[in-house]
């Protein structure tokens, strides 16, 4: 092991050559690099041969010591400094304490205590040194497996096994955007064959990242799935604007297509990561609400899909497509839906303009169209009624964060 340096800092000669040789003679792993008169050469030898033990005396010409150890200590936390002088007043003791000095001796120096104090911090160098390398070691460790620990993070928090601050907090270390909105995805398979691998889980979550990461116009931004504790497909994504459908689509190629699963998907649009929690248990009601859904409720809900932004949509219609009655159909979708006809329709509508609000372009009249309403004031309202806040107050409050 290379041995400890040490810079000796007094005005009098004999005292420097005398503690650079009592040093040499001592026999501990230590060495004397550099040797200052004054406390300003101390200063530009410190930062120079970065010593790792210093013998300082106080009283020095142009700075003294206790000025050298002040302006070193701004930059140097870990050197170990041994205060050896011939004052014995309270207040210099004092200072020296303050500035986080390792010991303090009085001049005449008692050679034995001198030799101590040195292999005592010698001692404490080396474990300091253990230690940081161990701390290295832990967050190299700890960033190669990043990935794995930032899905077990993500879990913990929809499962409301972390409060508020803790999911901002460690949420900046796994680059998860705190600031703004999120969209989260819930993927809960439906038909799995009874004698299914003990991984298959693990399979569709890895299929599903493949297939996104491969299209790279899905989710351009931030995005992370992992598996809640039943074994869904979530995922945490900064929306791509007007990319739901197609998020969706590629969900269900994936599941159906290529793995010959069922699936519900359900997306909460434009939450802050710190009610992740909220939003996760949200889409799972949702999902287990749908479990139930009879065919007539499900079909309504896929011509809603397709057809949202028509203005004229109305119960009537789709009642009529449907061969049923349409109060019937409106009273079948409060009981299975916990909201009538018009109510839904408004919910999926909103939903679809929180997507297309990320598009920072997009004019507030432009999305009312495109979600099938008739003018800005009708969406307004609309939007209002469901989210609490006008469009454009959400738009400048999703701004400032």
């Amino acid at each position: 092991m290379k041995p400890w340096r040490v810079l000796i800092a007094d005005d009098e000669p004999k005292i420097r050559s005398g503690l650079s040789g009592q040093i040499a003679r001592m026999n501990v792993n230590a060495e004397v690099c550099a040797v200052a008169e004054d406390g300003e050469t101390a200063l530009e030898l410190a930062e120079r041969e970065h010593p790792d033990i210093l013998l300082v005396d106080i009283n020095m010409p142009f700075m003294n010591g206790l000025q050298f150890i002040e302006a070193l200590r701004r930059t140097r936390s870990d050197v170990k400094i041994i205060v050896i002088t011939g004052y014995e007043k309270f207040e210099y003791a004092r200072s020296a304490l303050e500035l986080n000095v390792y010991a303090y001796l009085l001049k005449p120096i008692d050679l034995g205590e001198l030799k101590r104090v040195i292999e005592s911090a010698i001692a404490q160098l080396e474990q300091d040194r253990a230690h940081r390398r161990h701390f290295e070691w832990a967050i190299a460790q700890i960033n190669s497996r990043r990935d794995s620990l930032r899905e077990v993070f993500l879990r913990d928090a929809v499962s409301d096994r972390l409060d508020a601050e803790e999911i901002r907090e460690f949420g900046v270390y796994y680059d998860i955007p705190t600031r703004g909105r999120l969209d989260l995805m819930l993927v809960a398979v439906r038909s799995v064959s009874a004698n299914g691998s003990p991984w298959a889980h693990l399979l569709r979550r890895y299929a599903l990242e493949e297939a996104i990461e491969a299209d790279g116009t899905l989710c351009p931004g931030f995005h992370c799935l992992f598996l809640d504790d039943r074994d869904n497909i979530v995922m945490l994504y900064e929306s791509a604007g007007d990319g739901e459908e197609a998020v969706r689509q590629k969900v269900g190629e994936v599941l159906s297509g290529d793995l010959g699963v069922s699936a519900r998907v359900e997306i909460v649009h434009g939450i802050e990561v710190a009610a992740i929690a909220e939003a996760y248990q949200a889409a799972l009601e949702r999902v287990e609400a749908m479990e139930a859904l009879s065919p007539v409720v499900e079909a309504v809900k896929e011509y809603f899909a397709r057809h949202y932004a028509e203005p004229d949509l109305d119960v009537n219609g789709v009642a009529e497509r449907l061969s049923i009655h349409p109060v019937y159909l409106s009273r079948l979708m409060k009981q299975e839906l916990g909201m009538p006809f018009a109510r839904y329709l408004t919910h999926v509508r909103i939903g679809r303009a929180l997507e297309l609000m990320a598009r920072p372009n997009a004019k507030i009249w432009q999305i009312a169209e495109e979600v099938g309403y008739r003018s800005a004031n009708q969406f307004s309202a609309a939007f209002k009624r469901v989210m609490g806040v006008s469009p454009a107050d959400y738009r400048a409050e999703g701004a400032q964060r």
